[in-house]
């Protein structure tokens, strides 16, 4: 191995560790509070994994191999691997430089840390590019099982569809259980008038913004290693083009994968400019990253110091429902978006069934009052408990 591809290697492993870090706190992340995670936990309890009803996990509808990963195994540190592996397969695709460049940005550092599902989809994309024949059939496969958009970047690598076979086992049972394959599309939910997030010029800015919105946790380093030494391809700018069509929607995640194959088309040579720009990166992604994580290693009431509460998040602070919620109590809960932390038996108010008697009604902030006795009340959570009685 080259001197400067063992440096490269021995940065990697730090920012590996530094996310592990984070990897290894509970969870924050509001999608994975909201649907990833939740998801994984109700499908768990329910024995299937049929789409959820309702209008709050509609997603439940999509690809969901991530979330049933995340019902046998640790979502984060699942997430983390598939970062690694990610990593490896822009080694082989551009060399230990590029897989470090890619590596140590803010934002796979910060999904490194989380269980969202965008590592997945993009290490099985990028294995796809990597291997040929069988191999890449089952990577875009696997893609597909994880993430819609991959059917789309299915086609910046090869023409023949073949992620549409990952995703078609949940169109069915989407079909056998609502009537429709595409669920949650078509059902009035309201994600389809979505495509141009904060308005048009918002959505027709994202490629300048990719790479200068400190909002997209990327910067320019990407950016400038290639435009010293670019080397375009077919691939390359397809990939590109069908991101900048997709929605404008969560900001840089949806660009991992056009990203990784920017840092592995860039020309690296051993010349002053290239050993700043990726030494630059590394102390950038380290640096930020160790400074998001310092928040974990203070344990003491963690959650309940950093969770969202005025977003919808839930957790027990003060232990009340754990210590008066019996097994055979069920909830009914109004106006909480978030339910990960959830750790009673509950409905939620979009799937509520009108034969369940619930013995209490939760209700988050800003929701409806009831005309029952009030139980329990929590100003820093945002929450009131009423007794049905």
């Amino acid at each position: 191995m080259k001197k400067l591809d063992r440096l490269w290697l021995g940065l990697i492993i730090v920012q590996a560790l530094v996310n592990l870090i984070g990897a290894l706190g509970p969870e924050l992340g509001f999608d994975a509070l909201w649907y990833h995670l939740t998801e994984a936990k109700l499908f768990l309890q329910r024995g299937s994994i049929a789409p959820l009803p309702g209008n709050l996990l509609y997603w439940s509808g999509l690809p969901r191999l991530g979330e049933m990963i995340y019902m046998f195994l640790p979502g984060k540190l699942v997430h983390w691997s598939f970062g690694l592996l990610s990593a490896y397969f822009i080694f082989r695709l551009g060399g230990m430089a590029a897989s470090l460049l890619w590596y140590s940005t803010l934002l796979v550092g910060w999904l490194s840390t989380g269980a969202y599902v965008d590592l997945m989809a993009a290490a099985f994309l990028l294995g796809a590019v990597a291997y040929k024949r069988f191999g890449r059939v089952v990577m875009l496969i696997l893609a597909g099982a994880i993430k819609l958009n991959t059917l789309v970047y299915n086609l910046a690598i090869t023409l023949a569809p073949w992620s549409v076979l990952g995703y078609l086992p949940f169109m069915l049972i989407n079909y056998q259980s609502t009537g429709n394959p595409v669920y949650p599309f078509g059902e009035n939910f309201g994600m389809e008038r979505e495509w141009f997030f904060n308005g048009f010029w918002y959505w027709l800015s994202r490629p300048l913004r990719l790479f200068f919105d400190p909002a997209y946790r990327v910067g320019p380093i990407i950016l400038l290693g290639f435009l010293l030494k670019p080397r375009f391809s077919r691939l390359l700018v397809l990939s590109f083009l069908f991101w900048f069509l997709m929605p404008g929607t969560d900001f840089g995640r949806f660009a991992l994968f056009p990203l990784a194959l920017l840092a592995a088309s860039i020309k690296f040579q051993p010349k002053k400019i290239f050993i700043f720009l990726i030494i630059l990166q590394a102390v950038i992604g380290i640096g930020g990253r160790a400074y998001a994580n310092s928040k974990y290693l203070d344990r003491d009431n963690f959650l309940c110091r950093n969770l969202k509460f005025d977003f919808g998040d839930f957790y027990d602070c003060d232990g009340w429902f754990k210590a008066n919620l019996r097994p055979t109590d069920k909830v009914l809960i109004y106006d909480i978006h978030n339910l990960y932390y959830v750790n009673f038996p509950y409905d939620h108010e979009s799937w509520k069934n009108s034969e369940t008697r619930y013995s209490h009604i939760l209700v988050g902030e800003g929701g409806p009052e009831f005309d029952l006795p009030l139980i329990y009340q929590n100003d820093l959570t945002r929450v009131k408990l009423y007794l049905n009685e």
